[in-house]
């Protein structure tokens, strides 16, 4: 069975839910060349000019009939044409890049991206978030590619290595080529088996993934006529220290504060509007007054005493320097920061045997830069951190992925939608902020950046998912948004949020969000 299932009355076929679905199965049509064209020599031609791919495998799928070792049987899927090619990463890797092509197609493709530092997600890993997989594609009628990149699953954190120094090879197809070999060569795939062009393309990613779309839109902005990054881990290597923050401050300070606390705060945060209306800052007079008040906040545990704000504060405040100087945002009170219900993660996630969880991706980036896959983070001081973080920013500059140059996408009529709620308790809201503002200097008017970028900020919505303290664009909503846009020129002006009860299978909240303005 896979992994997390919540749907009531629908374990097996979740994604048949309307928060996935944005097309209408009549909008597909029949390809009856697709049959004839599903073949060896034309496959190889269509990957002529990719010396580094290679055709392993061409398989027809009837309706209903995907099954994979340990996951559901997907039995509400309509038939498709699965291509399986190998790609050679500097001849030592060997990713696994594949190609779904409907029978009845709608004439889009869709690339399919990954999370954390893996470029591929199992299409069964989450179902409770706006994460785009593979089989919510083909059941929306478009043709799709997803490619690993030879980085295994979201849960591998281990590649990169070489030795005893890194596979830079490896990691820059991570970082830059990987994605736009993935598409390039499988919208080649598509158009030879088809034997039609390609009405539009689109991508979709989230977290890691969004990073990826990102990167497109700004190095590749032909690959792909709308994008939609939805909170991208982006300031990449900045974010990796935020992302070990919590973690480093319970490692080492003396005084633990029980997770009560943390919640009792952010009932409270959560309960003044005035404080909601922006995110925590260590130098705002509400925050501060915040702050102060905080002494003596009953708990089940006990009273909030000065020495738990102290930690706590040195928690909210995020990441900084010996100096002072702050190496970027962190999470502040009236963010959620622990596990809900059924999640897994969470900054302060405490184990039983009183550890907290580290961030598996952003342990695996720290190790890059000190060139130990095997350190262990939980002996990791205030003074290795900084250390860690001024020895390496030169040397990984160009993978901060810090960007924010759309003018190429906009000349080729190119859009892409940014989504991040403000409650993101992986990746800070205020990054997207900071983008928006560095595309905005690209272009000499707002109106010229409005007609290829868009951000759409969530009210406490989560990192991409429909159940957590504020309601999220849903998979379907962001889609048809997109398309309209790309295909319409109709630019988003506002755009539906929802929560969503996986236990009832029905929304529970519904709101509309206005774009980014700045």
């Amino acid at each position: 069975m896979a992994k997390w299932v919540f749907f009531k009355g629908n374990k097996e076929n979740w994604f048949s839910s309307d928060i996935y679905n944005w097309m209408d199965p009549s909008d597909s049509i029949l390809y009856p060349t697709l049959e004839k064209n599903c073949i060896p020599s034309v496959i190889r031609e269509a990957l002529r000019d990719y010396p580094d791919l290679f055709l392993q495998e061409i398989r027809y799928v009837a309706e209903g009939s995907w099954k994979e070792k340990n996951k559901p049987l997907l039995y509400n899927i309509p038939a498709f044409y699965f291509i399986r090619i190998k790609q050679f990463i500097s001849g030592t890797h060997i990713a696994d890049l594949r190609v779904f092509l409907p029978e009845r197609w709608n004439g889009r493709f869709m690339g399919i991206a990954g999370a954390g530092t893996n470029m591929e997600t199992d299409w069964d890993m989450e179902q409770t978030s706006a994460l785009t997989t593979w089989p919510m594609a083909v059941r929306n009628g478009f043709a799709c590619v997803v490619c690993n990149g030879a980085t295994g699953s979201f849960v591998d954190q281990t590649w990169g290595f070489k030795g005893a120094d890194l596979d830079w090879d490896m990691i820059r197809n991570w970082a830059f080529t990987g994605t736009h070999i993935m598409t390039a060569s499988a919208k080649a795939v598509v158009r030879a088996c088809y034997g039609s062009d390609i009405s539009k393309s689109y991508m979709h990613g989230t977290s890691g993934g969004g990073r990826q779309v990102i990167l497109e839109a700004e190095r590749y902005p032909g690959d792909y006529d709308g994008l939609w990054a939805d909170g991208p881990l982006y300031d990449f290597y900045n974010l990796m220290f935020s992302c070990l923050w919590a973690a480093l401050v319970y490692n080492n300070e003396p005084h633990r504060v029980p997770l009560e606390k943390y919640q009792a705060a952010h009932k409270l945060a959560r309960s003044s509007e005035k404080l909601c209306s922006h995110p925590y800052d260590p130098e705002d007079e509400d925050w501060k007054t915040f702050l102060a008040g905080l002494p003596c906040t009953p708990t089940p545990v006990g009273g909030v005493t000065v020495e738990d704000v102290r930690v706590m504060k040195k928690v909210w405040d995020g990441p900084v320097l010996s100096d002072g100087s702050r190496i970027t945002y962190g999470f502040g009170p009236e963010i959620v920061q622990w596990p809900v219900a059924h999640r897994k993660f969470g900054y302060l996630k405490i184990h039983d045997d009183g550890t907290i969880t580290n961030i598996p991706f952003a342990v695996q980036f720290l190790r890059w830069l000190i060139r130990d896959p095997d350190w262990d983070f939980a002996s990791c001081t205030y003074e290795t951190f900084e250390k860690i973080y001024l020895e390496h920013k030169d040397e990984f500059k160009e993978f901060a992925f810090y960007g924010g140059d759309l003018r190429g996408l906009a000349k080729r009529g190119g859009k892409l939608m940014i989504t991040h709620g403000t409650g993101d308790h992986i990746a800070p809201n205020q990054l997207t902020v900071d983008y928006y503002r560095k595309a905005s200097s690209y272009f000499p008017g707002k109106c010229d950046l409005d007609r290829c970028f868009r951000v759409f900020r969530a009210p406490h919505g989560g990192h991409a998912l429909f159940d957590w303290d504020g309601p999220n664009v849903c998979n379907a909503d962001g889609m048809r948004a997109l398309m309209a846009w790309a295909e319409e020129d109709r630019i988003p002006c506002r755009i539906r949020t929802i929560n969503y009860d996986f236990l009832e299978d029905k929304v529970v909240r519904e709101d509309y969000v206005e774009a980014f303005n700045g």
